[in-house]
């Protein structure tokens, strides 16, 4: 194994968005379009052409975080490496920015 070699193991996890397709994500899971993020216009990534979490309720979170949890306890990951943290720490998402 990886850590057997002595290798530290990273994933790159995703939580700023999740995907639009409704048939196999979380998207209009419960039928509306804000389960676990915002609803309209506000929830979707115009240019990832996705859902964008909502996390200032408490559902997100939890559903978040025991994600990173599952990871880390199924496969021993030794960290994570988040993508589109932009996405999570601007109001405007990076949207029409051009951050590099």
């Amino acid at each position: 194994t990886a850590h057997g070699l002595g290798i530290v193991v990273l994933m790159d996890l995703v939580h700023a968005h999740a995907s639009a397709n409704t048939m196999d994500g979380i998207a209009q899971m419960d039928g509306t379009d804000h389960c676990y993020t915002h609803g309209g216009l506000k929830g979707h990534h115009s240019e990832w052409d996705s859902k964008i979490f909502h996390y200032m309720k408490h559902e997100v979170l939890r559903y978040l975080l025991s994600n990173v949890k599952w990871w880390l306890e199924e496969y021993q990951f030794d960290g994570f490496r988040f993508d589109g943290i932009t996405s999570m720490l601007y109001h405007s998402h990076g949207i029409g920015k051009g951050y590099t």
